[in-house]
């Protein structure tokens, strides 16, 4: 039932998320096309302010989604009742703080630009945003419920039904109107009506919701949730500081061109980091079940599962984005707006750092893991902030990648992998991080070998160069992973699962 909950997931995801990125490109360059590099950059920046001022969440929903784990699996409906009001609850009043957070720094939003533009209602503009962002909290709560359920595939259905349509009419009306105004406006719109759906949907499946006899939840149960909470806010600061300020100091230090640039990179990376996320994320209801019903044992052998294909899908996913990021500008955007190739191997370099890190971060967050490193984000935050403010003064954007490899190194590198084999699972952290350098090293090789094999081919010459180094270097690593670990029981479980499902 895992098994077949997680592919659902899975597959729900991949379509849903596969769709939207199509869509979001397509927008991008209808907003450059038909307005300017300008508004790209203040959209890259007013969604760097409002991750900052999300910070309000303060962890709450990964804490209330794991403490569902245990009455889901033992059908415990009294205990799922309590914990959706502390919810509910929790949530609204999350949603109606940032709203009024967005109100009152509104004001102060054009300082953040070293040259502001001359863009009108700028200060309406962002409160649209701030409004976006508070009301997704709204009804969003009940969207937990199905993803701590194994669910997820039911709100990605509504999430791809309301992007699809609201996309559409967003790529019309600005081609149509040359407006902005359309643009956000339909945002909200397409927030509003997702969660209110999913809300609507949640409520049909689970019933119970709308009873009124709820009991007090159980005082143990309330202490956990409550310590899980401390420790997720100086994670989730950590978090937004590390991932959430790249656009404001640039913005601030270099200059919204700068912000613009960066975030049509980042549109393809975070969009691939975002895609992956809903992939591991729907896994993580998957793994809470596992760990209240199986041995240590079994445990050890499923994470060496998930590391193999966390560490294949890092090597694939970033082979092809140090081969193809800046032929995929210069055709998508132009030559124009293409950095420098050692400004984008930082950038690959930092994600496969990031993303490497997923396959821990499953079992740490489904164990509940999240006391024991409290203090790691908040160390991780300010080495990042300190480094990012002092380099991006030296090296610009280069300064602001180097600032998060250098943070990721120090910190959770090392942190959650031994906060993970010290208190969840029973493995040694040095028989970790062997595994995790031979994937590396792995890697580098193949990424390598497919650079010089590149020069074959005019990756830049047009859509079909481009096809043609995807489909070719993709055969590469596919092949080329698979001879190398064609001994690993892992892989070997992988084939298996392909060959019981044709």
């Amino acid at each position: 039932m895992r098994t077949v909950s997680a592919i659902k997931n899975i597959n729900s995801t991949l379509i849903v998320y596969g769709f939207n990125m199509v869509l979001q490109f397509i927008i991008r360059f209808v907003l450059l096309y038909y307005l300017s590099i300008e508004y790209l950059g203040l959209n890259g920046l007013f969604d760097n302010i409002l991750t900052v001022l999300s910070l309000t969440e303060l962890g709450i929903g990964p804490a209330i989604i794991f403490s569902l784990y245990a009455p889901l699996a033992n059908h415990d409906l009294e205990t799922v009742k309590s914990i959706m009001r502390i919810f509910k609850k929790a949530y609204i009043y999350i949603g109606t703080l940032i709203l009024f957070l967005g109100l009152c720094i509104s004001p102060f939003v054009q300082h953040l630009i070293k040259v502001p533009p001359n863009i009108a209602y700028l200060n309406i503009f962002f409160l649209l945003f701030v409004v976006d962002t508070g009301i997704s909290y709204f009804y969003s709560y009940k969207k937990c419920l199905l993803i701590a359920d194994q669910k997820q595939y039911i709100a990605n259905y509504y999430r791809g039904i309301t992007q699809l349509l609201g996309s559409l009419f967003q790529i019309a009306l600005v081609v149509l109107t040359h407006s902005f105004w359309v643009y956000i406006i339909l945002r909200i719109c397409m927030t509003f009506s997702e969660n209110f759906l999913i809300a609507r949907k949640a409520d049909h499946l689970y019933s119970f919701l709308n009873e009124k006899n709820i009991r007090p939840l159980n005082k143990d149960i309330y202490q956990s949730i409550i310590r899980n909470i401390k420790a997720l806010i100086l994670h989730k600061i950590g978090g937004v500081t590390v991932f959430g300020t790249s656009n404001i100091i640039l913005s601030k230090f270099v200059g919204l061109s700068a912000v613009a640039l960066y975030t049509n990179y980042y549109l393809i990376i975070n969009g691939i980091d975002k895609l992956s996320d809903q992939v591991f994320n729907a896994l993580k209801a998957s793994v809470g079940n596992l760990n209240e019903s199986h041995d240590d044992a079994h445990k050890l052998v499923i994470f060496k599962r998930l590391e193999f294909m966390t560490a294949y899908l890092a090597c694939f996913i970033c082979s092809n984005l140090y081969l193809l990021l800046n032929p995929f500008i210069t055709i998508w955007l132009g030559n124009s707006y293409r950095f420098d190739e050692s400004i984008v191997l930082w950038m690959v370099i930092n994600f496969y750092l990031m993303f490497m890190r997923k396959g821990v971060l499953v079992f740490k967050d489904a164990m509940g893991l999240f006391w024991q490193n409290r203090y790691m984000s908040l160390i991780e935050a300010l080495i990042n902030l300190g480094s990012s403010i002092v380099l991006v003064q030296y090296f610009d954007v280069w300064g602001v990648l180097l600032a998060m490899f250098i943070s990721t190194i120090c910190m959770p590198f090392i942190v959650e992998p031994y906060v993970l084999f010290k208190y969840g699972l029973r493995w040694s952290l040095v028989s970790y991080f062997k595994l995790y350098f031979r994937y590396t090293l792995v890697t580098f090789i193949l990424v390598y070998f497919s650079k010089f094999l590149s020069h074959f081919i005019a990756l830049d010459s047009g859509w079909f160069g481009l096809l043609l180094g995807v489909v070719c270097n993709s055969i590469f690593i596919i092949v080329a992973w698979g001879i190398l670990f064609i001994r690993s029981k892992e892989l070997r479980f992988y084939l298996d699962l392909i060959k019981s499902r044709l």
